[in-house]
């Protein structure tokens, strides 16, 4: 007897985009979460991608999730300063979301109906919890834990504690996917060792209340987050709610390995810029160390990882969470597509296919973003004087702040890795000996090679993302072109007749596209025989379509 489909481990983010995709999807959902249910959450992330944005949007959640965190006329910029208080050396101008629909900033040409949002996950959180209890094939499982697991070729029977009760029971389920975070049970309980960069920084993290620390910019436009460097401290400022609340990181000294060696209190008021009797509330302290690890693999059997279960890094260009999102919605239609019935189970090898390789990617853009702001911002690059008034700081934050702007601006405008990225060698793609466009942080080129994601274009003001399907949408640009043979397949497909978009990009006359809006295949016409095509989004190994 199965009592759930799908047992998802953890209710953070990325656990819970993984359940409600699946439910949305109509399958039923057990999340197991050992916090209770009215924990607050981590104040942790505070960027959500353009890709996550996209993914709301489908949620239908998209705009109470804009709506939220900052007040509407706070502005998104990013400062480097020598504290909060003292001389900027330089500024990245990003808008608030008054500001939103004005052009000159970064992002605004950036080609998505949901550019991304500067807000902490302590108030995503319940948006995501929120619609999470609103789906009915949902159950949620607070103040539990998952224990341990073992499989056959059956299914998977998820061992679990009712941590109030004291009681162990156990869950039937098709699969469980691990989304439990960096120190991840279930990982360990697969075998799977982490491999990489296990120490690259040590951080000193307080959320703080104080009424004070707005009023420290001054006449200042405020910033979401200053970026701090001075011959006392290096850190930063993020702004929560934009009134008191606020994180303030602190870095320990390069090769420093204890963190009481950097007083907690002393070292928040050195990258504030404040002295002893500036009032403030400690709400959370944390220490930790970034690091740069992934799994050596994403699956064993009916079991996975998704998040920081499966990779951690530190935490560059806000695609912690954002990338666990991403395995999150992958796996999920994924599995979905083989509980429906009408994918073979083949088409699950597609998630560390695609998912692995993108990781190690996205780990190393975010590594040599933190080198390079090393560099930069390094001890020697600190001296006294640049928190000078005089002319020789200002000539010393000058030269310091054009570095900063240079190598920061594809960070907190990252539009490669929003729209760049692609899968090279899924199993699932049709790969048609056309390379996919390189891609950095900053910069990609729209391509309907197949593995890319579909460059955006809209219908009549109608975003192509809103006309896709929950699975297979074949985008038909001649309305001349026959697609009868795909149409009458049997897969779950949409037809979608579309003006051709003037965009160099869109050479062919059909596209097929995944929901998650990656070209699976391109062409002019369909096959003569369509079968081979259907069998491979579907998932059927080659040898067994050959029989």
């Amino acid at each position: 007897m199965t009592d759930t489909q799908i047992v998802v481990a953890g209710a953070g983010p990325v656990g819970t985009c993984l359940a409600i995709d699946a439910a949305l999807r109509g399958v039923d959902v057990v999340v197991v979460e050992a916090r209770a249910a009215d924990d607050p959450p981590d104040a942790k992330c505070n960027t959500i991608a353009s890709r996550t944005m996209e993914t709301f949007r489908r949620f239908g959640i998209a705009e109470e999730v804009r709506a939220a965190g900052l007040p509407d006329d706070y502005p998104t910029d990013t400062v480097y300063a020598t504290s909060l208080s003292g001389p900027e050396l330089t500024r990245i101008t990003m808008p608030s979301r008054a500001e939103r629909p004005r052009s000159g900033f970064h992002d605004d040409h950036w080609p998505t109906p949901e550019p991304m949002v500067r807000e902490s996950q302590l108030w995503l959180e319940p948006i995501l919890r929120a619609k999470l209890l609103s789906l009915p094939n949902v159950r949620f499982l607070a103040r539990t834990e998952v224990t341990g697991h073992a499989q056959d070729a059956d299914g998977v029977t998820v061992r679990c504690r009712d941590l109030d009760e004291d009681r162990s029971f156990d869950l039937q389920a098709a699969y469980l996917v691990g989304c439990d975070g960096g120190a991840s049970r279930v990982r360990k309980a697969m075998g799977v060792r982490l491999a990489g960069d296990a120490e690259i920084a040590r951080t000193r993290t307080t959320l703080v209340r104080s009424s004070g620390i707005r009023a420290l910019f001054g006449d200042r436009r405020p910033a979401w987050m200053t970026w701090v460097v001075n011959h006392q401290a290096r850190g930063n400022v993020v702004a929560i709610d934009g009134e008191d609340l606020w994180l303030v990181h602190r870095a320990l000294p390069t090769g420093e390995t204890d963190f009481e060696a950097l007083d907690a209190d002393q070292s928040l008021r050195d990258v504030l810029g404040v002295g002893p009797d500036f009032a403030y509330e400690v709400l959370k302290h944390e220490d930790w160390v970034g690091r740069r690890l992934v799994a050596s693999r994403f699956r064993d059997g009916r079991v996975f990882l998704a998040g920081d279960a499966a990779h951690l890094w530190v935490p560059f260009a806000g695609y912690g969470m954002n990338a666990g999102i991403a395995d999150a919605v992958n796996l999920s239609w994924l599995l979905s597509a083989v509980l429906e019935g009408w994918a073979d189970p083949g088409i699950i090898d597609a998630y560390e296919a695609e998912r692995l390789p993108i990781t190690e990617q996205v780990s190393r853009f975010a590594m040599a973003k933190l080198e390079e702001n090393a560099a930069a911002m390094s001890e020697r690059s600190a001296p006294r004087v640049l928190s000078s008034r005089g002319l020789l700081g200002r000539a010393l934050r000058r030269r310091l702040g054009r570095r900063l702007f240079e190598i920061n601006v594809p960070q907190m405008s990252p539009e490669g890795l929003n729209f760049g990225y692609y899968y090279e060698a899924s199993p699932i793609i049709v790969a048609d000996g056309e390379q996919a466009p390189a891609y950095d942080m900053g910069s990609f080129t729209p391509s309907t090679v197949p593995g890319c994601r579909l460059p955006h274009f809209t219908v009549d003001g109608t975003s192509v993302l809103d006309l896709l399907g929950p699975r297979y949408t074949l985008l038909r640009l001649d309305p001349a072109v026959d697609v009868s043979g795909l149409a009458g397949s049997g897969l779950p497909l949409v037809v979608v007749d579309v003006p051709r978009p003037p965009e160099p990009a869109f050479r062919h006359a059909l596209l097929l596209v995944r929901a998650d809006t990656h070209v699976v295949w391109r062409g002019d016409s369909l096959p003569h025989d369509t079968t081979a095509l259907v069998a491979l989004l579907r998932g059927v190994p080659t040898s067994q379509e050959n029989r």
